[in-house]
């Protein structure tokens, strides 16, 4: 059957394939906003809209100085239309996402063939990295797609010389600083910078549109810089991360992101300089094989002939936007896999250009990439069947293997009907890619969340009419309480809370804490009432210790709700 709708030119169209991919967006919706950071910015919005206060945040009322503000705002005005919901909160990131695919595809034409740009949107479409940030809604969502579009729209200023190109190019770099800070401005700087000194074109760097573009860009980010300005330059007596006499300014445009490589930024962890190579071979998957590929062929083709590279490249500027900015977020002191997400577009368009060659020049090398690429998808297949049959069963085991023998005889008469090695590669990775994470939306994500306890007790609260304003958070990450509560927790220690109880006039206080918080409770003497109780883990950071149902339960933390009683 699928053999059969795969030879149909409807099916073939990559535009099909992409409208496919974004259902599999939509398909989690309904999943649970994630702990930490996409249950923070959810909850922060709230805060912002209870407040009215839109250029001067709080996050659980205390100064809020760490990512820009676009995602608020997004957030805020979304909450505002549909209301305060999953769907509001996911909504915009999957409509940046949708005007990401299209620049990518709009920028890729420029340069190169139609094939080649639809095959570079259909990747992006359908990359982990862009599965993953639809699902979990991280400021990465709009840092990504607006610089692909500030880069597009700039390209096409480049070649037909209208201002309108140039200023919605600069606009989208506004709104990429907005999402994540400098890096908004530097991915496109890179990307065109490298195509400049290749190609030479050094008359472009003396054009008067520049200064135009960049007064937009700058009145773009005014509101952020003002509220910046106003809550902290101003105040130098707020205590920010321990410290006084903090700049908002100088924390914008210097230690959130240059000071990551310095090590001013107080954020670090134990990365290794290769941290992201190995997260790129996952999260740029089902596509990961061109990436490096392409890379390979450059290293070769720069050691021979260096000259001839640079000038048959029809483009350096997916080079500059892809390599540079892996390289310069390699050094950071803190990663995250997510970091080079803001890479990907100009990735695509180098694995779409990698992929269209190789078909045009050698079938047998594509033959042998098949061979790996089918060992990797099948790994792929092996972790979906590892999730719906061992690691979060299914109730219906036989229903999990008829499926998956039905689909893999699909797979496999759909393979049959195509004779090039091209074709057969690109109808497995769609296939496999739409499958696996189709999975992961209907099913994973909702299981393994079902272990955020914070979520889930906010949802119990808020079901069993707890006073939220006596409900407190003691030693535990619990955005979600706040987003499943709907109402903005207060964070205390052993002494504020004795501060608060011998304050308060009612006679009972509740406290949402984990294990570690249950045994400081104990120590200070305190009485607990056990109103409730869940299994937690931290969903976002995954091992096999915790997919493995026989070593689950050594990995689990706890979450409570306690009642204190007087």
């Amino acid at each position: 059957m699928i053999g059969l709708l795969a030879q149909n030119r409807f099916l073939k169209s990559p535009i099909t394939w992409i409208c496919l991919a974004i259902c599999i967006y939509f398909l989690a919706i309904p999943v649970d906003i994630m702990e930490v950071d996409s249950a923070q910015y959810y909850s922060m919005a709230v805060e912002m809209l209870k407040k009215g206060e839109f250029l001067e945040f709080t996050d659980r009322g205390k100064p809020y100085l760490d990512k820009p503000p676009f995602i608020f705002w997004i957030s805020g005005l979304f909450f505002s239309i549909f209301g305060i919901s999953e769907f509001a909160f996911k909504l915009p990131s999957i409509l940046f996402s949708v005007l990401g695919i299209y620049a990518c595809y709009r920028l890729a034409r420029i340069y190169y063939n139609k094939e080649t740009a639809q095959l570079a949107a259909l990747i992006l479409a359908t990359t982990q990295g862009y599965y993953h940030f639809n699902n979990d809604v991280r400021t990465d969502t709009y840092l990504t797609n607006s610089v692909i579009a500030s880069v597009w729209l700039i390209a096409e200023f480049l070649n037909k010389r209208n201002l309108l190109f140039c200023l919605g190019g600069f606009f989208f770099a506004g709104i990429a600083m907005l999402a994540k800070g400098p890096m908004g401005l530097i991915s496109p700087i890179l990307a065109f910078g490298t195509h400049i000194l290749f190609k030479g074109n050094w008359r472009v760097l003396w054009r008067w549109e520049w200064l135009v573009g960049i007064a937009v860009t700058g009145l773009v980010i005014s509101p952020m810089l003002i509220g910046l300005y106003h809550q902290f330059d101003l105040h130098p007596e707020l205590v920010v991360n321990g410290k006084t006499g903090v700049s908002g300014l100088r924390f914008y445009f210097w230690e959130q992101s240059f000071g990551r490589i310095t090590g001013e930024n107080v954020w670090k962890n134990d990365t290794g300089p290769f941290f992201f190579v190995h997260n790129l071979a996952w999260s740029f998957l089902p596509w990961s094989i061109g990436v490096f590929g392409a890379f390979l062929l450059l290293m070769k083709r720069a050691m021979k002939q260096p000259l001839t590279l640079v000038k048959d490249r029809a483009e350096w500027i997916s080079w500059g936007g892809f390599l540079l900015p892996f390289i310069a977020l390699s050094f950071s002191k803190y990663k995250l896999p997510h970091y080079i997400y803001v890479t990907f577009p100009f990735a695509a368009v180098i694995a779409a250009d990698y992929f269209i060659s190789l078909k045009s020049k050698s079938e047998l090398l594509f033959k042998r990439i098949n061979g790996v690429h089918y060992v990797v998808m099948g790994a792929a297949w092996l972790f979906a069947l590892l999730i719906v049959g061992w690691f979060f069963p299914l109730k219906n085991v036989l229903l999990i293997l008829v499926a998956f023998v039905g689909i893999a005889g699909l797979i496999w008469s759909g393979f049959n009907r195509f004779e090039s090695a091209y074709n057969r590669f690109l109808f497995v990775s769609l296939l496999s890619s739409f499958s696996v994470n189709a999975i992961m939306a209907a099913h994973f994500y909702p299981t393994i969340l079902e272990y955020q306890a914070s979520g889930k007790a906010g949802t119990f609260a808020l079901e069993n009419k707890l006073p939220l304003d006596r409900l407190y958070v003691l030693e535990a990450n619990a955005r979600a309480l706040d987003v499943y509560s709907e109402h903005v927790q207060m964070e205390v220690d052993e002494q504020k809370l004795r501060q608060i109880w011998e304050l308060d006039s009612v006679n009972a206080l509740y406290v949402f804490t984990n294990k570690n918080g249950l045994h400081r409770l104990h120590s200070a003497g305190w009485k607990l009432d056990t109103v409730f109780k869940a299994p937690a883990y931290s969903v976002t950071i995954l091992t096999m210790n915790f997919g493995n149902p026989n070593t689950r339960e050594k990995v689990l933390n706890r979450g409570y709700i306690f009642k204190l009683s007087k």
